[in-house]
């Protein structure tokens, strides 16, 4: 039976955007700092509509980003370990991370960031990567463990953060879609949409694929891209070999994979791109992922000839790209007191803990614990309007 929802006017000190794994690293952080905190998101909680939805993410701490990424990708880690604690469950999986590359810079890159993260990268060769995990990756590639790597398990994550929210005193307000926000004289924030307004003294904004049409309402225009994510399940063919979490990227491959866990007898493999679509809502449409699937098919055929070459499970997410794949965390250049945060490109759950304290430092207008230069939406100027 479909419920009628309730026209209202919400009060709070800080209203955040976006029940994703940012928005609501955001709202808990807010929370502990002492701010009555409403958590907006528009679909009923828990939902599989977004980005931050499915049941496992790489940590790591190899960076082959921008160097301001390794101190977020790093400090995570041990935030995650504290939201552990304070909730008492298990989120973060050890799971040793294989990097796989034909890029000499970035590989020193990526072994350079584990050392500053506070491990040492293992460097094994080739052969010895193919022999102990049964692949056949090509001639010429360098290959790096990150033993520090692990896996989060992302819908116990977003949970987790949202109850411990709600435990510091946050109101989550699902089933709450957003038409607009607006500024007012002063500073006062008014977010309008079919149920109602909530009026607060300052926003955080993080409507990942949703960003950029919300964000444009304000001025903000950022050359964003919603791509759909197919993400397979592959056979093992024999229980015996070891699975390994992965990162293959060069010139010809962006791929990654995770070790068996979801599924028992399956493994992730997924491409780390897809086909652009004109809005979230096109995500589920039949079809979008064939072009995929046949290049994962084929990649697996050639390069991990343990699994069984066709995909036996199928989901889907979206990634908000940006033209350099890299985060964008900002204020608005009018109102300081309106900070967004999008674009995670695929690469920015694990970074959640880090992301949320400094959005919350910055709507507080406290000075960011990070260094976010690379990361501010003037870097697209001209093509970002602000």
């Amino acid at each position: 039976m479909h419920l009628a929802l309730v026209i209202s006017v919400l009060r709070a000190a800080t209203v955040v955007v976006g029940g994703g794994v940012h928005g609501s690293s955001a709202a808990y952080h807010l929370a502990k700092a002492g701010q009555d905190t409403i958590l907006l998101e528009q679909f009923p909680l828990p939902h599989s509509r977004g980005s931050s939805h499915g049941q496992t993410r790489i940590i790591r701490l190899a960076n082959y980003g921008v160097p301001q990424l390794t101190a977020l990708m790093a400090d995570s880690f041990g935030m995650w370990r504290k939201i552990e604690q304070e909730a008492g469950v298990s989120l973060v999986r050890s799971s040793p991370m294989l990097v796989v590359t034909d890029d000499a810079k970035m590989m020193a890159r990526v072994e350079r960031s584990v050392r500053e993260g506070g491990d040492t990268p293992q460097r094994p060769r080739l052969s010895e990567v193919n022999r102990k995990y049964g692949s056949n990756l090509p001639a010429g590639n360098l290959t790096l463990i990150d033993p520090s790597a692990g896996v989060l398990m992302a819908d116990k994550c977003v949970a987790t953060l949202q109850r411990l929210f709600r435990e510091a005193g946050g109101r989550v307000v699902d089933e709450w879609p957003v038409e607009r926000v607006e500024v007012g004289p002063g500073g006062a924030v008014e977010v309008r949409g079919p149920r109602g307004r909530v009026r607060a003294e300052r926003i955080v904004l993080c409507p990942g694929p949703w960003a950029g049409p919300l964000l444009a309402k304000m001025g903000v225009h950022l050359p964003l891209e919603v791509r759909r994510i197919s993400v397979f399940y592959w056979r093992i063919k024999d229980q015996a070999t070891p699975t390994v979490s992965f990162v293959h990227y060069g010139n010809e491959y962006h791929n990654y994979g995770l070790a068996q866990l979801e599924y028992p007898g399956l493994m992730k493999l997924v491409q780390h791109t897809g086909p652009v679509i004109s809005s979230p809502e096109q995500r589920d449409q039949r079809g979008a992922s064939r072009e995929q699937r046949t290049k994962m098919q084929q990649y697996v055929r050639e390069h991990w000839p343990t699994l069984h070459p066709e995909p036996v499970i199928e989901e889907s997410c979206l990634y908000t790209m940006t033209p350099d794949e890299e985060f964008v965390i900002d204020s608005h250049p009018s109102h300081p007191n309106v900070v967004f945060a999008c674009g995670f490109s695929g690469t920015g759950f694990k970074t959640a803990p880090a992301v949320g304290d400094n959005l919350c430092r910055l709507v507080l207008g406290r000075a960011p614990r990070h260094d976010l230069s690379a990361f501010r939406a003037s870097r697209f100027a001209p093509r970002s309007r602000m």
